[in-house]
Parts: structure tokens; sequence; C-alpha cells
């Protein structure tokens, strides 16, 4: 495991300190909500208390006609039916269309595709299925932004269509009414499917409809799980969602928690995204999803144990094909001669891999190699490709830039999936490695740690800390956990846990305890961090729950080599301090510390320049 770097964006301590006298937290916490851009005391509060205002619905994309034709189609008695996807938002999200068109009185089916024989999105056979059954109109949910063919012939066949998706179009839209994200100038764009569908339903049933908000327990799962931004309008559905999770009377998400071992007193993003919606998707990546689906409808709890327990089957058998293509991959890449394994982008393929679970493995790649990754399944006919991305890298367009070699791509900035014939997987990895060389530097590709805070010394790691930053959650894209920084540490007690998997130690600050450290997946650091030397921990605080007990816990991210000449920069500048006349970089770095005589102490390690010099150190002026 590679060190890499750690980086720290520039915070006005003078703005944070004042945000922590306002809202009375600590300096940590109001430096945390600075640095991710909540200086203004009323926008941090409203964050804090998870109350972003909900948005206008009919605000988004072409919402009053969509209303206006589910209206007709109730009216007149017309069969509506809701067409999804077969991941955890589209499965929510046709559960929440269903629920919501019963609400208003539609008579209502559902339809899901199989990932093996239609494939993602709507399908033209589908469509003309629903036609000459006597559907009178299909709204679509998480997919159909694409579908411009398949929605004209649907229209030629007299069947209405609305789409609702917030994946991105391409250049021609579906000529129908389009609830989405994008195209639309809807305050914010980044809700899931599920999410736009919440919007449909407030515009139909009213936007503070009891009978919607009784199903904001759908909305929190598929917001975490789809890893939308939790930001903005996501949080505060987010928020709302696990608070009606607590509570819900939904047979299916009770027994989903109860197999899953989840506590819903205590359930929170990561039970969520960790533990229910993998159950969730396991339908969709090793069968149907329609048992998922109807886990999610049923009212019968002898029917939601029997398929609950379905799915934690499902969920088992894909645990372990997971592992078993995750260790063919990583075989296959090491096995690579130098100079592929040099490449910036990564295409990994295997004729007998399962495509239901490509996608997971791609991510769990990504997070090994720090790059770009695309994961071929071969197949009867097409292979079927799923990619998943780093930050700095557009895998949706680098996949267009690669089009002419795939039959079909689509999905978002971080992910995707595609098909392709076999005979142009070669090519393919080549013209796609290439896009990457030309976006992507060596400094992409090296491990960085993005920090909130660096502990000032004599810092004190508390279960009221550990409160504090826990209202930042829900954690998720756009919105990580919490990565404080405590330099200059010593380690001690170190042993190896979970059969050599996992590292546990305590940490020594200052010649103090500063508490227990537990750092998963790093085993392999053990020989490394026996030596003698100081050390710059990254962390997470965490309560840690044991015998009764409750204690701070550091739960480790990464572990950097101290620089060896901190004491000595620091004993300049804390003589600089004091002297009559200061150095001009000094003067610098008291700057961007904002310290004054008498205030907050912060740690040096957050000014720039200090961290400048720490790495030219024949520039390093000397003490007096």
């Amino acid at each position: 495991m590679q060190q890499g770097t750690w980086t720290i964006r520039p915070c006005p301590h003078r703005t944070s300190s004042l945000l922590a006298q306002q809202l009375g937290i600590s300096e940590i916490t109001a430096s945390v909500l600075v640095r991710r851009g909540y200086s203004d005391p009323e926008d941090a509060k409203a964050f804090l208390d998870g109350e972003q205002p909900l948005h206008d619905p009919f605000l988004l994309g072409d919402m009053h006609a969509a209303v206006e034709r589910v209206r007709a189609a109730i009216a007149a008695g017309s069969r509506i039916c809701v067409h999804g996807d077969y991941d955890a938002d589209g499965i929510c999200a046709t559960a929440l269309a269903v629920l919501v068109l019963r609400e208003a009185g539609a008579d209502v089916e559902w339809h899901l595709p199989s990932r093996f024989e239609e494939g993602y999105g709507v399908s033209a056979a589908t469509l003309e299925r629903l036609a000459d059954e006597g559907c009178g109109l299909v709204i679509t949910v998480d997919c159909g932004i694409t579908a411009v063919r398949e929605v004209a012939e649907a229209r030629m066949r007299g069947l209405d269509v609305i789409v609702t998706d917030h994946h991105r179009p391409g250049d021609e839209l579906p000529d129908c009414p389009i609830v989405a994200t994008r195209p639309s100038t809807y305050p914010f764009p980044e809700l899931c499917g599920t999410g736009v569908v919440y919007k449909l339903g407030q515009a139909l049933l009213g936007a503070d409809a009891d009978a919607l908000r009784r199903h904001l327990d759908l909305v929190g799962v598929a917001t975490i799980a789809d890893v939308v931004p939790l930001v903005g309008e996501n949080r505060s559905l987010a928020i709302a969602g696990l608070r009606a999770l607590a509570r819900t009377q939904k047979p299916g998400l009770q027994a989903l928690m109860k197999v899953a071992r989840v506590d819903p007193a205590a359930v929170d993003a990561g039970a969520v995204g960790f533990r229910l919606a993998p159950r969730i998707n396991a339908a969709g990546r090793l069968g149907h999803p329609g048992a998922a689906l109807e886990l999610l409808l049923t009212n019968e709890r002898d029917e939601a144990r029997v398929l609950a327990d379905k799915l934690e089957d499902l969920n088992r058998d894909r645990q372990a094909v997971e592992e078993r293509i995750l260790r063919a991959a990583i075989d296959q890449i090491e096995g690579w001669p130098d100079a592929k394994r040099r490449r910036h982008a990564y295409v990994v393929w295997g004729e007998d891999w399962h495509e239901g679970v490509i996608g997971i493995v791609a991510s769990r790649l990504v997070e090994r190699y720090n790059r770009p990754v695309v994961l071929i399944a071969g197949t009867d006919a097409l292979w079927k490709g799923s990619g998943r991305s780093i930050p700095s890298f557009d895998l949706h367009g680098a996949l267009g830039a690669c089009a002419q070699l795939l039959e079909r791509f689509g999905g978002h900035r971080a992910a995707a999936g595609l098909s392709i014939v076999p005979e142009f997987v070669d090519a393919f990895a080549d013209a796609f490695a290439a896009e990457a060389e030309g976006v992507l530097s060596e400094d992409d590709l090296a491990p960085s740690t993005l920090v909130d805070a660096v502990l000032p010394r004599g810092t004190k790691l508390t279960l009221d800390l550990c409160a504090e930053l826990r209202r930042l959650a829900p954690f998720g894209l756009g919105n990580p956990q919490v990565t404080l920084l405590a330099p200059a540490c010593e380690v001690g007690d170190l042993a190896t846990v979970g059969e050599g998997k996992h590292l546990r130690f305590r940490v020594r600050r200052d010649g103090f305890d500063a508490g227990s450290a537990i750092a998963f997946g790093q085993g392999g650091q053990f020989d490394r961090l026996r030596r003698i030397g100081r050390y710059d921990v990254a962390f997470r605080l965490e309560e840690n729950h044991w015998n009764g007990t409750v204690a701070p816990q550091l739960v480790v991210r990464r572990v950097f080599d101290a620089n060896d000449r901190f004491d000595e920069l620091y004993a300049w500048l804390r003589s600089q301090w004091a002297a009559e006349h200061r150095d001009a970089t000094a003067e610098r770095i008291f700057g961007e510390l904002e310290v004054e005589a008498g205030g907050t102490r912060r740690h040096p390690l957050e000014s720039e320049t200090f961290r400048a010099l720490l790495g030219e150190p024949e520039q390093l002026p000397v003490a007096a």
C-alpha cells in the first residue's frame, strides 16, 4: 500500500473562529465546515440541522405536462406501467412510483428489465408488448433519457410515455414529457432516480402530502445507495429518509434490516450503503430484480421474510463470485508487462466472468490501483463492461472518445457501462489507455488523502468531539467522512488482528496517549510501523463500543512518515514569533495561520508556506 500524500484546503481562520463562537462548536468542526463551503453561520446551521429547503417540483423539466398526462390517464381509467431499472435506485424508484400512483388512484403495474435478457434501459420489444397488452401510459424511472427511437416507436403504436431520469442525455431527446435533472434549469441537478420520482410525487400529491412522507424511507435508501452527492436537497432527503427508515412500517424493509443485522434505531448511511443496498442490488446482479421490488411493496410479513431470506442468499452468492473475479483480475494485472502496468487506465476482461458483479470489482480495483478501470465480462453475444473512475477523469467522456469501438455505452463521469464486440476489446483497451494518458498526470495517479483539519498540539480527542463531527453526517459523495491529521505521532502496542489483515495500535502525541487506533486492511504495514519513528496519522474519529464501554477511536486512513525537518523549522518559527524583526517568510506563515497573541492555537502544517519549506530544506531559514 502506497503512502501517497495528503493535502488540505485553505481556511480563513478568523472566519472559522467566528463561526465556532456563533454556533457554539469547536474550532476543529468550524474549520471543517468552512473548508467545505459553509462559512456563513446561517448556511452552516442549516447544513448541520439538515434543513436545506426542497425546491419547487414544477421547476424540474416538463413537470406540468407530465402531471397533466398522468392525471388524464387516471381520469380515463388507462393502465399505467412504471418501467424501472435493476439497481437499488431503479428498484426503489419503481416502488415509490407505484405507491405514489396508487395514492393518486391509478391502475398501475410495473416492469423491471433483466440485466441478462433485456440489459440496461428501455427496450423497444418491452414497449411493443405493453402497447399490445393495452397499457395506456408508460412512466420510465431511473432510465429512458436516451430512448429516442424506442419512445418514437411506442408513440406510433399509440402508447404514451413520460421519461423520468437523472442520467446524462444524448444529443437528441425522446419526444415526450421529460422530468429529468438534465437538461433542466432545476436548482439542484444531482438527484438520484428515486429523488426525481419523489419530485413527481410532490407535484401529483402536494409537496407536504403525508402519503408521500411515509415513503421517504425509499428515497433515503436510494439516495445513499446511488452515490449521488449528499449535499443540498439530497442531504435533506437522506436525513429525512434515514429517520423514516428507523421507524418504517414497511414489512419488507423491516425484514431486510433483520437479515442484514441492522438495528433500525441506529441505521445510518453506512448501514444503508454497505448492508441494505448490496442486498437489494443482489437480486438484479445474480437473478431478477423483481424479488427486491416485491419485497419493498409487500404488506405481508410472511412474504417479506421469505423474500428477505432470498436476497440474503443471493448476496452471499454475490460476495463469493465477486471475490473470485477480483482475485482473477488482480492476477491478470500483476502478470502484465511493466509497460502495460504503467498505463494510466486499465481494461481487464474474462470470458467466464459474471456481468452482474463487474461494477463492484471495478470499484475495488480503482481503490487498489488508483486509476480508471473498465472490467469486461464475456457473454453469449456482445460482451458487457462496467467502469469506475477517479475524481480527475471523466469516464463517460473517455468512453465517448472510444465510441467507434463500442456498440453502446452510458452512465456518468464516475461510473459507466458499455457493450462491445469481443474482437474489439484489445483495441478498446489501447484506445482507453491512450485517452487516459492524455488527461492524467503521474500526480493524478498517486494516492492523495484530503485532510479536513490538522490537530493543534494539546488537542484532546473526546466523545464530545465525536458527537460534534457526527452532526455532519450522513457522509458520502460530496460530503465525505471527516479526516483529521495528528502530526508527529508515535505508535505503540502494535499488533495485527483479523488474521493479519488489520492493524491495532495506540497513538502517542507530544508525550501523551492520544487513544486507540484501528487500521483496516493495512496489516501489510506492520513491519514499517514497528520501526522507531514519528508518523503523521490521517484518521476518522469514531465512537468504539466495547464490553459496555464507549471510547473515542482513531479509524486510520493512512499513516505517513513525518518530515524529519519539522522540529527544526518549528523551532525557527517559534523564535520568529518572539523576534523584534520577523523574517518575511515567517510573517507569511503567521498571516496564513491568522495567529495572534492570546488567540486560538493552530498547527503550522495548516500553512501552505510552512509545508513548502518542509519540502525544500535547502531554503530553510537559519534561526539566530
